[in-house]
């Protein structure tokens, strides 16, 4: 492994910030740290640069460890490179000085700096731009001048703090697909921090969802899309439908449990999906359905009396709107409209209009609450 953190605590006054996060990442490999606002996320990343100082734990990178609970190695001797979400650029020095502020501090030469310049303008497509002023370029272009900066002095690790957040949609998709490929052809390990699962599923090799300053769950984004370790994870990682309800029993089908929603009627629905081996002892007697909106099939006329088709719920339109080649429709359920589902429609459907919802079960998942 390249970059290891092993039980990194910090705390402000009695409010826990970051709690026991652990990680092993290899060189070259691209991590982003994703959570809503107030997880932890930055602090962790500002503790790896030296940025904060940690309450405990270990942070190591390759061999050199930057900190171990009794000595903390400066920011300027860690060898890292760091990308913030303003980017941070000195307004009254041109493109060519921000990048090279790391390689003066160093006392490279005249030559050496002008020449990594240059080397640094063709890397991140900005070729002729040396003499420009941050106010005189596009906020992707300041991202790429940012980008060049951290790039300057070869770090062994880049840290990126919420980069794109301040770029339109089209422009984020494609800096991010750029960074990647930055990164990938310069084999340099990166920690990406963001609270957009788009952009981080673009980006990554791996993701860590945290919540509340504690590690949720750290895995592939098919991993973490396709099998969330519980209900946070699942609904942080796209959309996704759920309900809540008591395990009943097996439906004599392998690793398959069935539950009942006690909101949807009187008598309480009972609906049936996949459990997983490794996530079983957590269920405690009740758990969450969650079905993607891409599996939710839609029907106007009732297909209960159909054997072959199981999981069958009620419900009326709210709304329904022409997103992306597909008509998106959000659909109440219960009869005090208590759940909100999304799901895809073959057509336009009409406000308060009756339909049903199949939830296949071989494509839920009964995950912990």
């Amino acid at each position: 492994m390249y970059l290891q953190i092993k039980q990194l605590n910090k705390s402000y006054g009695s409010r826990q910030v970051v709690s026991n996060v652990d990680l092993t990442m290899e060189e070259g490999e691209i991590l982003s740290l994703l959570g809503p606002s107030g997880c932890g996320k930055t602090t962790i990343l500002r503790m790896i640069a030296g940025l904060v100082t940690p309450d405990n734990g270990f942070v190591q990178i390759g061999d050199r460890v930057l900190y171990d609970g009794k000595r903390e190695m400066p920011v300027e001797e860690r060898g890292l490179g760091m990308v913030f979400q303003d980017y941070a650029l000195w307004p009254h020095m041109t493109v060519a000085r921000n990048i090279a502020f790391g390689l003066r501090l160093r006392r490279k030469s005249t030559k050496e700096i002008a020449q990594r310049v240059q080397e640094l303008l063709e890397l991140v497509n900005l070729p002729g731009m040396e003499g420009r002023y941050p106010y005189q370029l596009s906020g992707g272009q300041q991202q790429r001048v940012a980008v060049a900066r951290a790039l300057a002095t070869s770090p062994r690790v880049i840290l990126l703090d919420e980069p794109l957040s301040s770029l339109d949609t089209a422009l984020r998709e494609t800096m991010s697909a750029e960074l990647v490929q930055l990164f990938k052809n310069l084999k340099i390990t990166t920690i990406n921090v963001t609270h957009d699962q788009n952009e981080a599923m673009n980006m990554s090799d791996r993701i860590m969802v945290l919540r509340d300053g504690k590690v949720q769950q750290v895995g592939t984004p098919i991993d973490l899309y396709l099998r969330p370790a519980n209900a946070f994870v699942a609904s942080f990682m796209g959309p996704a439908n759920m309900f809540a309800g008591e395990l009943m029993h097996s439906v004599n089908v392998e690793n398959m449990l069935a539950l009942r929603i006690r909101d949807i009627n009187q008598e309480g629905t009972v609906v049936s999906g996949v459990v997983r081996e490794e996530i079983q002892g957590q269920l405690n007697g009740h758990g969450m359905l969650l079905c993607r909106p891409d599996d939710v099939r839609v029907y106007e006329s009732e297909q209960s009396s159909r054997s072959d088709h199981t999981n069958i719920v009620p419900g009326a339109v709210t709304h329904s709107s022409f997103v992306g080649g597909r008509w998106r429709t959000l659909i109440t359920l219960g009869e005090n409209r208590e759940y909100t589902f999304l799901a895809f429609a073959a057509s336009q459907l009409q406000p308060q209009q009756p339909v049903w919802l199949e939830l296949p079960p071989e494509r839920c998942q009964i995950v912990p609450l």
